[in-house]
C-alpha cells in the first residue's frame, strides 16, 4: 500500500527490461531488495496525456474507458508521443483528486519542479509492483524513452516498459478506512492484484491480443 509512508520498499533490477513485440512476452530479473529512507510524505502516483481533439487514435475494445478518455482533453503530455508496435498512443490518466495532492505535495516542500516518477518492476506477492519516488524534472530524460506528463501543474515522468504495462489505465487518489493511497484502476492488462493494490499480476493474453 502506497500511502503516508517514510519508506519504499522494491527491486533494484540487475538486467535491464526487455520487451518483446510490445511487451506481449515482459521478462523482468529479480534484483537485490532495497530499502530508501524518504520525506514524510502521502506518496503521490499519477500520469496523464493528452491527444488533439482531431488526431484521437481509434481504440480497441481493451483500451480507455470513457472516463479515462475524457481526461484526455484536460492533460498533456511534454513529450513526442510514445506508441506500441501498432502505433497506438502509450496513454495513462491521472483523476482531478489525484493531481490535486501532487501539488500539494510540491507546495509543501516548496519545489516546483517536483515530479513523480513511476515504474513497474518484479516483485510483490502478485509478480509485479509499483515503484515511485519524488525526483525532480531534471531527472527526465526524453532520449532514453522517458515520457513526461502534466495536468494542472501537476507532473510525473514514466519509462516506456511501464507506459506499456500501464496504458490506457487511470489513477486515482482515493480515502479509505485504511487510510489514504493513490490506486491504479481501470487497467486492461491487469490480470489480479492484491488487497491493497501495490502488487499485480499482469493478464499476457490481453496483451498477445492488443499486439496483433
Amino acid at each position: 500500500m502506497f500511502a503516508t509512508t517514510s519508506r519504499m520498499v522494491g527491486f533494484q533490477l540487475r538486467k535491464p527490461l526487455s520487451i518483446y513485440k510490445g511487451i506481449s512476452r515482459l521478462t523482468f530479473f529479480m534484483g537485490t531488495l532495497i530499502r530508501s529512507s524518504q520525506k514524510q510524505h502521502n506518496i503521490v502516483f499519477f500520469s496523464t496525456a493528452h491527444i488533439d481533439s482531431q488526431e484521437r487514435p481509434k481504440l480497441k475494445s481493451s483500451g480507455i474507458s470513457h472516463d479515462a478518455f475524457l481526461e484526455l482533453s484536460k492533460t498533456k503530455v511534454m513529450n513526442q508521443q510514445l506508441s506500441d508496435r501498432n502505433g497506438l498512443p502509450l496513454l495513462v490518466t491521472i483523476s482531478e483528486e489525484a493531481a490535486k495532492h501532487l501539488r500539494k505535495v510540491t507546495a509543501t516542500d516548496n519545489k516546483p519542479n517536483t515530479a513523480l516518477r513511476i515504474s513497474v518492476e518484479s516483485g510483490g506477492c502478485h509478480g509485479f509492483e509499483y515503484v515511485f519516488k519524488l525526483t525532480d524534472t531534471s531527472e527526465y530524460h526524453p532520449d532514453k524513452e522517458d515520457s513526461l506528463f502534466v495536468r494542472d501543474g501537476a507532473k510525473v515522468i514514466m519509462d516506456k516498459t511501464s507506459l506499456e504495462i500501464l496504458r490506457n489505465s487511470k489513477i486515482d487518489y482515493v480515502h479509505e478506512l485504511i487510510g489514504s493511497q493513490f490506486k491504479v484502476v481501470d487497467s486492461p492488462f491487469l490480470k489480479s492484484s492484491c488487497g491493497c493494490g501495490s502488487s499485480f499480476e499482469i493478464d499476457y493474453s490481453k496483451l498477445d491480443e492488443e499486439a496483433k
